[in-house]
């Protein structure tokens, strides 16, 4: 797993979202150069893997990260996919995590309508009747069939349970008009973990830290400041 580290100073790791690198979240970590030890981690979705990979390989990737840097208590901000990293990650090694920072975060287990249960249904009716379903999402159609194995383990596999007795000082940043992880998971975010903060940011979509990239930076650097 790739990373690039600038800086000095207490470490904060950047976990970018599902098909970006190690510079996705680039626009929010520059400013942190001057006081704080930033690593950007990529996570290889451009990359083809041999095997399948599940979530705690992810996990097991960052800790990789953090033992050859030799660090041992870091701030983690995290979008989307990188938020189901992180919150595990919270979860198994608190001691690891010196705060965590949620910023429309995937993993928790999205409220299944009668849409998606008659998608699921015809789904596999047209499978059985001309030997292939609905094409899925844009991403899923993009990989190749063992990233589509990964994305499958991955996007099933819920950070729900990582919540419980999860006490570390978290901030979450949520687009009110996200489509991809909606407001009601940054509520649920807010409720189950118990130091928790919720900031939701008008008018933004999936990609608010891009889109209120001033007060992204203020809002993290303000929680950096009050948890040192």
């Amino acid at each position: 797993m790739r990373y690039e580290v600038y800086g000095q100073g207490i470490p904060i790791v950047f976990l970018h979202g599902w098909g970006g690198n190690a510079h996705s979240m680039m626009a929010i970590a520059r400013p942190f150069f001057a006081t704080n030890r930033v690593i950007l981690v990529d996570f290889e979705h451009s990359l083809v893997p041999t095997i399948p990979l599940n979530l705690d390989y992810y996990v097991g990737g960052v800790l990789d990260i953090l033992n050859e840097l030799k660090v041992v208590d870091a701030y983690f901000v995290c979008h989307s996919f990188g938020g189901r990293v992180g919150v595990r990650l919270s979860s198994n090694y608190p001691h690891l995590t010196r705060g965590l920072v949620l910023i429309d975060s995937a993993g928790l287990k999205p409220r299944r309508g009668i849409k998606y249960h008659f998608r699921v249904f015809l789904h596999k009716i047209l499978k059985k009747l001309r030997g292939y379903g609905l094409s899925g999402s844009a991403d899923y159609r993009a990989l190749s069939p063992t990233q589509k194995a990964t994305f499958v383990s991955v996007v099933n596999d819920f950070t729900d349970r990582d919540l419980k007795n999860n006490y570390t000082p978290t901030l979450i940043l949520w687009g009110a008009k996200d489509r991809d992880t909606p407001l009601y998971m940054a509520r649920r975010y807010k409720r189950k973990l118990k130091n928790s903060t919720l900031k939701v940011f008008k008018d933004a979509g999936h990609y608010s830290y891009l889109e209120r990239r001033v007060e992204t930076i203020s809002a993290i650097k303000t929680y950096i400041g009050d948890n040192e």
